[in-house]
């Protein structure tokens, strides 16, 4: 079974981290919640849900077949400030292994620590100033599948199902969004 690190941090954009999690666990992905704090496994997000992750980052030490990093404020400078996930995502890149961000994480994470350097992205609007090639697209797919982001909340689904479509194959994709509605 594939598995996916999504992380949550104080202040991240409660549909996004939602989305991701939902999504991927429908198309048959481990999924584990991951806290951005510097202890426990409880955060409060962007507009107010607490959620009770599955561990702590300092506890995550599998390999994973993608990490997504939602956006929101602060989350966003939250997971830009915590040096194990900065390691944890540069790992990932070595490794050739999928990335995901959407929202401010695109430019406030992945930009700011060239994780993404030449790569498409994109981004929320006003957060992509350091994205050297940054696109208008609502999701962005790198040229080489290994980098996937978004502009902000309102395709927080759509970004998930490219996620899982990378993972899982077009055929997983189009069962979850059929099972969702999004077909209709």
């Amino acid at each position: 079974m594939k598995k996916a690190l999504v992380v949550y941090a104080n202040g991240s954009e409660d549909i996004e981290v939602t989305a991701i999690t939902d999504v991927l666990s429908r198309g048959k992905i481990a999924v584990t919640k991951a806290a951005i704090t510097s202890e426990g496994c409880t955060v409060s997000l962007a507009h107010g849900t607490t959620v009770v992750c599955d561990k702590n980052i300092a506890d995550c030490k599998d390999k994973y077949d993608v990490i997504a990093v939602p956006g929101g404020m602060p989350g966003s400078t939250n997971c830009r400030d915590c040096d194990l996930l900065i390691s944890m995502l540069k790992k990932q890149k070595q490794e050739k292994r999928l990335i995901a961000a959407i929202c401010a994480a695109p430019g406030f994470v992945l930009a700011h620590h060239g994780i993404i350097v030449d790569e498409k992205a994109t981004g929320y609007p006003g957060c992509v100033d350091n994205i050297k090639n940054c696109t208008n697209k609502d999701v962005e797919v790198s040229d080489d599948h290994l980098i996937i982001t978004a502009k902000g909340p309102a395709f927080a689904i759509a970004f998930a199902l490219a996620i899982l479509k990378e993972l899982q194959g077009e055929e997983c994709m189009q069962q979850v969004a059929s099972g969702m509605l999004l077909d209709d």
